[in-house]
């Protein structure tokens, strides 16, 4: 391991990892030149859970307001659309699998690329289940558009999704966002649910520092 590693744990589904995604841009700003960053999806929407997000309707109805106001983030008009239509499927799957397929081009900027799939999602109103969202996505980042779209075909990557839903479960982690410290020496837990930039900020000094100064106990039991 080259560098400390923080490792973002969330789902592209989730409405508080929308509104926590560009604190994290701003923390790999500030930070990425002592720690890797790392984005990692949680699978909350997967089996039993998906379905269409009309169903959702009523409890994502109080949900958003009380993030909006929490945070100062804004759910789009286009969303706001799309949840009223109610037919779009809530799925984790296929967003997972154009992370693991973007991590393999471009790693160390899949907490951008995380955000920036739940911007889609959550202010434009895009269908995270259709490839034209993905294709937009590399234009962004300057990568081969259809190179990103074969390797989410490709059964690998589909494994690689599996593997982080399975990595986010073997730590017990059933709520997003959450925000992990990893070294030579372990794992700690950083921040388990939203946290303001603020205090963010600090926690990532304090984990700096603690590494400097030698690291501790470790706070996270991944056995």
């Amino acid at each position: 391991m080259d560098k400390p590693r923080i490792l973002y744990v969330q789902d592209a589904m989730c409405g508080w990892c929308y509104a926590f995604g560009g604190i994290m841009d701003e923390m790999q700003q500030q930070y990425g030149d002592y720690f890797d960053f790392i984005a990692v999806s949680g699978g909350m929407v997967v089996g039993e859970r998906i379905g269409p997000i009309g169903k959702l309707k009523d409890f994502l109805k109080t949900a958003m307001p009380r993030v909006e106001e929490h945070t100062g983030v804004k759910f789009g008009e286009k969303y706001l659309a799309l949840l009223e239509e109610g037919s779009y499927m809530n799925n984790s799957i296929k967003p997972a699998i154009a992370l693991s397929a973007f991590k393999s081009m471009l790693p160390f900027k899949s907490v951008e690329f995380a955000h920036d799939m739940q911007f889609e999602h959550f202010y434009n109103g895009k269908d995270l289940n259709e490839k034209e969202v993905y294709i937009g996505l590399a234009a962004q980042f300057n990568i081969d558009a259809n190179e990103l779209l074969a390797r989410m075909n490709n059964e690998q990557f589909h494994q690689f999704a599996k593997d982080d839903f399975e990595f986010v479960k073997k730590l017990g982690i059933s709520g997003f966002p959450c925000v992990l410290g990893e070294t030579s020496k372990g794992m700690y837990m950083l921040a388990n649910g939203y946290v303001p930039e603020e205090q963010m900020d600090g926690i990532l000094q304090a984990f700096r520092k603690t590494i400097e100064e030698g690291e501790k106990e470790i706070e996270l039991n991944t056995n």
